[in-house]
């Protein structure tokens, strides 16, 4: 399937669109995106939109969208939430199954409408398999909708909300990704993953301090395979004494003394270890080979990544 897209400086270029029937814009000018939608709107799975100066929704987006009655993957990048708002009254939910929302900028005289529409979105939602919010005003959502559907969450922005979120919503949850600039309430996200006993796969990421007792109650989930912390000011030291990690990514800026000789001892004790890291900033050059020389000395045979590839 094949289409053309006008880009931004209003010359043409030939995209493809792949069997997967995808399509992805970046436009200034929504209007471009019209006689994409008019023409493959009924074949259209996956739609990635990002905004950065739209005023409205254009008319035809109303028409085109319930048009698409395939669609199962949307990801809506915004800067206002006003048409977010518009966005999401017109949102055919029946067959989504992966919903990433993402608001650049806030505006708190609409918090609660913005919120009660994502409420009414997910409770329509009855395939929907992976939740990303990022900056989105969740504070006040007690549903997830999916009604134990949801296999991926991924939750990001400056401050980490109160989460409230019902148990039989997480029960079959199996990847968990938090990465928020402020960690104000370590209970909140232990209580999450109190919830979560069917996670594999965790990803965390703070300019925070990292709670400690957080760690310690990752390290309690019984299907834990997939690892990736992510801090710029950290005090954690238990990181090492997971044992059954298939892959782990950990990125500190002022490690520990005793942070070679964790990293040591890990490796000896991960037998199913397949893919690893480890970025420690503020390090001498010779840190990279230092690792590659301890995975040489005990003959571990698994890949060390640069970038682990995390498929939500």
């Amino acid at each position: 399937m094949r289409c053309y897209l006008i880009d931004d400086i209003q010359s043409e270029r030939f995209i493809q669109i792949d069997d997967h029937n995808v399509l992805k814009v970046w436009t200034n000018n929504p209007a471009n995106i019209e006689k994409l939608l008019k023409k493959f709107a009924t074949n259209l799975r996956k739609i990635m939109i990002e905004d950065r100066c739209w005023e409205d929704i254009p008319p035809f987006f109303y028409k085109s969208l319930t048009k698409c009655t395939k669609l199962t993957h949307l990801e809506l990048d915004f800067q206002r939430s006003g048409l977010m708002e518009r966005f999401l009254e017109i949102l055919p939910t029946k067959k989504l199954e992966h919903l990433s929302l993402h608001l650049w900028k806030e505006n708190n005289g609409v918090q609660s409408q913005l919120s009660y529409l994502i409420k009414n979105v997910l409770a329509k939602t009855p395939k929907l398999k992976s939740l990303n919010f990022n900056h989105m005003p969740i504070s006040g959502l007690s549903s997830l909708g999916g009604m134990g559907t949801l296999k991926a969450l991924s939750l990001s922005g400056d401050d980490l909300p109160h989460l409230n979120f019902n148990i039989e919503e997480l029960r079959n949850l199996e990847m968990l990704e938090i990465s928020y600039s402020k960690i104000d309430n370590a209970a909140n996200i232990i209580a999450l993953l109190k919830k979560c006993r069917k996670v594999h796969t965790v990803q965390f990421s703070s300019t925070d301090i990292f709670p400690e007792t957080v760690l310690n109650e990752m390290m309690s989930l019984p299907n834990l395979r997939r690892l990736h912390l992510h801090t710029d000011n950290n005090t954690y030291e238990s990181w090492h004494k997971f044992s059954n990690l298939e892959e782990i990514l950990i990125v500190q800026s002022e490690p520990l003394s005793s942070t070679r000789n964790q990293i040591k001892s890990f490796l000896q004790r991960s037998k199913n270890l397949k893919l690893y890291d480890f970025e420690i900033r503020n390090q001498h050059n010779d840190f990279g080979i230092f690792i590659h020389e301890v995975a040489s000395d005990i003959g571990h045979e698994c890949k060390r990544h640069r970038s682990i590839a995390w498929n939500w």
